[in-house]
Formats: C-alpha cells, structure tokens, sequence
C-alpha cells in the first residue's frame, strides 16, 4: 500500500487555521466527502466516534484520526498542516499541528491497519517531521510524504 493511493495534492493543505478538535474533524470530513461519495456528516460521525473511544493522538504534535464508513467504498486520506497546534489531548499532553486523517471501507480492518502502521512508521522519523512543519503549501506537503513513504518501500 502506498499513501498516495488514497491522498492526493488537493486534499493536502499547509497553514490551516483552526481552534479545536471538533473544527479538524469538521474539516477533514468535508473534504473527504469530495473525494468519496459520502455525506461529510457521515464521516465526521465516523471519526468522532473513534476519538471518543480515545484519542488518536499520537504525541510530538502528530494526531491520525481515522474512521470506517460503510458508504466508503475506497479509502481516503486528509493531510492538514496547522498554521498554529492546538489541543488534542495527545498522550504527551503536547498540542497537535500534524493531522493525517484517514477514513476506509467499513470491512476494510486490514487496510485500515496498514495505512495507519505506515503513515505512523513514516510521521515516526524526525527529519520528515522536520521537513512537514516547514513546508509553505500543500503541493510541498504532499511530495514530502509521498517520497518518505515511497522509501519505505
């Protein structure tokens, strides 16, 4: 599996601005519902549900929210850079400004794992987290985490 199977250079963006967990939600929902023939509320239900069963927070200012939908039927990915982190109950207690949000079929358990297992492998290495909180748009976001998954590979 590779990322760029399911995220692309339109639903990569840099500098976003907003204030809390429920708005990154709000705002991934909907721009997966573009790419996805799925209500944005659908989705945000979806990934609403599964911070509630705890956070997806994974510390050093990264958070994976992730959900399954049964009206998805091809996994999608949201990649937001926030122009300031906020509060994410992360568990280092660190707010969060890296979001890669991911949403897969309802059956898809396995695909779901793999994409998380390597967006998380990928967000793991300091120097490509380094490269994403200096990137200055979408376009160079998306090329950075294309080529650190690619060299997974």
């Amino acid at each position: 599996m590779k990322i760029s199977q399911i995220l692309s250079p339109e639903a990569t963006f840099c500098s976003v601005s907003i204030s809390s967990k429920k708005k990154i939600l709000e705002k991934v929902s909907e721009e997966m519902s573009k790419s996805i023939d799925c209500p944005a509320q659908d989705i945000f239900e979806s990934l609403f549900a599964r911070e509630r069963l705890g956070t997806t927070g994974l510390g050093e200012g990264i958070a994976i929210p992730h959900g399954r939908i049964t009206a998805c039927e091809k996994a999608t990915a949201v990649f937001l850079l926030l122009d300031e982190a906020i509060d994410y109950d992360a568990p280092d207690g660190k707010p969060v400004d890296i979001i890669f949000a991911i949403l897969v079929p309802e059956n898809a358990n396995s695909e779901q794992l793999k994409f998380l297992a390597e967006i998380a492998e990928v967000l793991s290495q300091p120097n490509v987290v380094s490269q994403i909180r200096h990137a200055h748009c979408g376009d160079a976001l998306f090329q950075i985490i294309d080529q650190a998954t690619q060299r997974l590979h």
